[in-house]
């Protein structure tokens, strides 16, 4: 129930856009609310939005010549509660509301999503900041995971989730993922645990406050379609390869119970 929240207040920022009929199963219903509102939404400016500052970035080439993504922190509005309280209270948002759950109960999912969940979700969002970009601490296992997220001013999206033994900070894993079209954020290619990416560390090193600085380069071809693609199902993306720099990646606990600060 948890991922459908964040779908359905996509949704409810796009305030009404018809979703498509008869989805095929629960996790095509939950891709047509993401998607739905992801095709309203403009591809990223180069002008910071309120409460936005730039984390860091990856230079890369994916077949398109050399680009810039940017990885941002973002702090939510304190008022975000009041702005979907103002959706939900008007016809539109309510509708738009409705009509996310009714693509939901058409593919089989049983449970719905009220506004007060919504509320409850939003709740603990406002005023909080999240970065396209971290490291975690999974003491358990004695490692950090990173992960590096950017977005191109055409809007396309490039990540590359990195493990490092926690003592030698030595690497031992890691991944890349591309999404090549904004308005469909389940299609994209992924190299992983089968084909994974190299990846050259320069740079990592813990800061005085408590932040990493990363850099390195990482290169990776013949990436294929992830499972859950569709638009780019059974294809590959020859070359994938570029440099990424940041100088604060914050840094987080991460225990089974959650995401200790």
């Amino acid at each position: 129930m948890r991922i459908l929240i964040p779908a359905l207040i996509l949704v409810l920022a796009g305030c009404g856009e018809q979703q498509p009929a008869n989805p095929s199963s629960p996790v095509d219903a939950v891709r047509q609310a993401a998607e739905t509102a992801a095709a309203k939404t403009p591809p990223q400016s180069a002008a910071l939005q309120p409460g936005q500052s730039v984390q860091g970035m990856i230079e890369a080439d994916v077949g398109k010549g050399t680009q810039s993504f940017r990885s941002l922190s973002t702090k939510v509005a304190d008022d975000l509660d009041k702005q979907i309280e103002e959706k939900l209270r008007a016809g539109e948002g309510q509708r738009a509301l409705n009509e996310a759950n009714r693509t939901l109960r058409d593919s089989g999912v049983k449970q719905e999503v009220n506004a007060d969940q919504v509320r409850d979700f939003i709740s603990g969002m406002a005023g909080k900041t999240f970065h396209d970009s971290v490291v975690q601490h999974i003491g358990m296992i004695h490692q950090l995971n990173v992960t590096l997220g950017g977005t191109a001013a055409d809007g396309t999206k490039l990540s590359l989730d990195l493990n490092f033994d926690d003592t030698s900070l030595q690497l031992k894993a890691a991944s890349l993922t591309y999404t090549p079209d904004p308005r469909a954020m389940f299609d994209s290619y992924r190299a992983d645990d089968d084909a994974p990416p190299q990846v050259t560390i320069e740079r990592f090193e813990k800061n005085p406050d408590g932040s990493y600085a990363l850099a390195g380069s990482f290169r990776a071809q013949n990436v294929p379609a992830s499972p859950m693609a569709r638009k780019i199902k059974g294809k590959t993306l020859a070359s994938a390869e570029g440099l990424f720099a940041f100088e604060a990646l914050p840094f987080r606990e991460l225990n089974l119970g959650g995401v200790k600060r």
